[in-house]
């Protein structure tokens, strides 16, 4: 049974104007970096409201919900604190979109930020203006910039579904045009193993639609030695060989060609 989102009694919220972007926080296991991330977001320079929403997915360290509590209570305004069972990341990515989406019609994107991972604060700005600048993008994502362990990689150009179907180069902290979710476009909580941000996408552009990736997004991805991409890296060829049976149009020959026209 999904619970209710937290609203302190003790507290008489000022109402703030729409919000146009909400900001999905899953939350498991990352107590100790999760401040940081909560930080981040309330740092922003965007110019428009932001609703952050915290989802408490069911995590045992009691830590997350104190700190959850502590946010939520200190910006009531700002931020949502939403607590549910565990069932994995994509059900808790799930869980905090449709609610954004219930609450604020207002809301024009979806961003994901994961519990370790930080923003620059003019990242919503940015990426917030790149969407609106281009109407035909279903989502706006960023090259990496990672911190933590050393990494080199560059996911920057034009979007290609080609390049797509063979590298996951669509970071799940992208900003998501509502559009995509109303089009049916979720995540699928069958991917327990990681991955399911490619998949998120590749559904997206199954469905039509395509990305657009800026320089200057403003994200930062923490890289470390244990994590949920640590994991998938290992067991990268049972998940592609997941992917190709899921998206066979995508990864057929012909599928191939009609897309890269």
């Amino acid at each position: 049974m999904q619970q209710s989102p937290l609203r302190p009694r003790d507290l008489n919220p000022t109402p703030v104007s729409a919000p146009r972007i909400a900001v999905v926080v899953p939350i498991f296991r990352h107590s100790v970096l999760l401040a940081e991330a909560i930080e981040s977001v309330l740092a922003q320079r965007a110019g428009f409201p932001i609703q952050l929403i915290l989802v408490n997915d069911g995590c045992p360290h009691q830590e997350t919900d104190l700190v959850c509590r502590e946010y939520a209570l200190s910006y009531p305004e700002r931020i949502t604190y939403l607590r549910k069972p565990n069932g994995g990341l994509s059900d808790a990515r799930n869980h905090g979109i449709r609610h954004a989406l219930a609450a604020w019609p207002s809301v024009d994107a979806i961003y994901m930020l994961d519990a370790d991972n930080r923003l620059r604060p003019d990242a919503m700005a940015n990426a917030m203006a790149a969407l609106d600048a281009h109407p035909d993008a279903g989502w706006i994502y960023p090259n990496i910039d990672m911190f933590g362990l050393t990494w080199a990689g560059d996911y920057g150009g034009d979007y290609s579904l080609l390049i797509h179907t063979v590298m996951n180069i669509c970071e799940a902290g992208s900003l998501i045009r509502r559009q995509v979710f109303d089009a049916g476009v979720w995540f699928d909580t069958s991917f327990k193993s990681g991955f399911e941000d490619w998949d998120f996408f590749l559904t997206a552009a199954e469905a039509g639609f395509r990305g657009r990736n800026i320089d200057n997004f403003g994200f930062l991805y923490r890289k470390r030695a244990e994590s949920m991409l640590a994991d998938s890296e290992r067991d990268a060829d049972g998940i592609r060989s997941e992917m190709r049976k899921k998206h066979k149009r995508l990864f057929s020959p012909r599928g191939c060609w009609s897309w890269s026209r």
